[in-house]
């Protein structure tokens, strides 16, 4: 009885994935996804791609398709900076996107915001990691003259506490949160340019 129930379950699901239809346009976007992926991948990896000459191998309606895919990419590319690689890794992802796109105005005030967010962002970053590393140096140093009497002379190399690995783990989650919203707003507003 169990194979049977399993078998006629496995049936009635294959004849309703049988029943789904999708749309002409997302069966051409999933077709033309790939080819796309592949276009902004070695962009990304080579500055001198030639991203604009790739494209133009496509007719116009399959063109709509490659580039959505490749915009894709190249958003997905543009982050926060955690180091100095993702600066210009962001810089790279939107020389393609002012390559694909007709608002050239647009995406140069949506870098400008870029840019201003990442500056803020890596401000935010550095203060919060000043002050937490102040305060828990603060708050260590109490302990050692309350426990020994003495203010402690030696500097304390706070940044290796679980306290203070803890602390910042979750100050800086927080913050990625906040920053993260705008950045995804950006996006947004860099998807709805022509």
């Amino acid at each position: 009885m169990g194979n049977d129930f399993m078998k006629s379950a496995l049936e009635r699901a294959m004849e309703r994935a049988d029943q789904i239809e999708l749309p002409d346009t997302k069966l051409k976007e999933m077709k033309h996804r790939s080819q796309g992926e592949q276009i902004a991948a070695a962009f990304l990896k080579n500055p001198d791609h030639a991203l604009t000459d790739e494209l133009s191998k496509f007719d116009a309606e399959t063109r709509v398709y490659v580039a959505k895919a490749i915009e894709s990419i190249l958003l997905q590319n543009i982050t926060l900076p955690r180091k100095e690689g993702d600066m210009t890794r962001n810089r790279e992802a939107f020389r393609g996107l002012a390559l694909i796109k007709q608002d050239k105005d647009g995406i140069q005030r949506a870098n400008d915001q870029l840019a201003n967010l990442s500056n803020y962002y890596m401000q935010t970053m550095k203060q919060n990691y000043d002050q937490l590393k102040s305060d828990i140096e603060q708050a260590m140093g109490q302990i050692m003259k309350q426990r020994t009497g003495m203010n402690s002379g030696t500097q304390l190399n706070v940044e290796q506490s679980p306290e203070f690995q803890e602390n910042w783990r979750q100050l800086a989650a927080r913050l990625d949160g906040e920053y993260g919203k705008a950045l995804a707003q950006l996006k947004e507003q860099i998807v709805a340019l022509k």
